[in-house]
């Protein structure tokens, strides 16, 4: 008899006293004894140079599905993906406000952190072109949508950016400012770019101890990548993402480690 999840949590449902007595009595010591659990192998990870993001779920024992996996890399350029990075380099931000226009330089050199697969912080400077005002932006940046928060030096200033990426890497958008002011914003065409993303189905993994081994295909949509067979080695190294390992490559070849650099990390059970 196979057994489901749903099963398993209807045994466990309360009993009354004379109900579980009555269930002991007519059910053999067998059948109580429950069924051997699939192992599964999880994680959710940052990974550095260059900056990657992966989520997967790998299930051994399953049948044909064997779970799915969940990459982002945001150094690598894949037109049309929908989830975008800024690009490297100055680029204009020009707020207008009553009609006037007012405008601004975002400064090269933004510190990137990957929160997810579809989700990218950043923080940066840079300065008000009329006057040499330097501020500090923060934000993020979640497939299209952009929220920031941009602070003026020395002073209590702030303004609060929402605005949507275009498919050519212009930005616009509205903004308020701390004291009330509703202004909106531009950003030009390259500012930032699509990267590549991707989800997959897990087609085979091996999971044994504390070790997992997975293979996918990437996706017929991936310009450049479709069809190329990826292998993906990870290791549960214990409590906290830092003991963990994780290795990837084209199937067949030598498989290259990446740093963990953030994430929830690894398990595997």
């Amino acid at each position: 008899m196979r057994f489901s999840r749903k099963t398993i949590y209807a045994a466990a449902a309360p009993l009354t006293l004379a109900g579980l007595l009555a269930t002991t009595a007519a059910t053999p010591a067998s059948a109580a004894v429950r069924p051997p659990q699939p192992r599964e192998a999880y994680g959710s990870v940052e990974l550095g140079n260059p900056l990657q993001y992966e989520t997967f779920l790998a299930l051994q024992g399953f049948g044909r599905h064997h779970g799915v996996v969940n990459y982002t890399n945001w150094a690598y350029a894949e037109p049309g993906s929908g989830v975008y990075a800024p690009q490297s380099g100055a680029h204009q931000l020009t707020f207008v406000y009553q009609g006037a226009q007012y405008a601004h330089t975002l400064n090269g050199g933004l510190s990137l952190v990957a929160m997810s697969p579809d989700r990218l912080a950043f923080s940066g400077t840079g300065s008000y072109n009329g006057g040499g005002i330097t501020w500090k932006i923060t934000g993020q940046v979640t497939d299209a949508r952009i929220k920031a928060v941009i602070a003026y030096d020395g002073q209590s200033y702030q303004v609060t950016l929402t605005g949507r990426v275009a498919s050519n890497g212009a930005v616009t958008g509205t903004a308020i400012s701390s004291t009330g002011q509703a202004l909106t914003f531009t950003m030009p065409a390259g500012t930032f770019a699509s990267v590549l993303h991707y989800v997959a189905p897990i087609r085979s993994d091996q999971i044994r101890r504390h070790d997992a081994t997975f293979q996918f295909t990437i996706p017929a949509r991936v310009q450049g990548l479709a069809g190329t067979k990826v292998t993906v080695k990870v290791h549960d190294g214990g409590w906290g993402a830092r003991h963990d390992r994780y290795a990837h490559g084209v199937t067949g070849t030598r498989l290259s480690p990446y740093p963990i650099i953030g994430g929830r990390g690894v398990t595997v059970r």
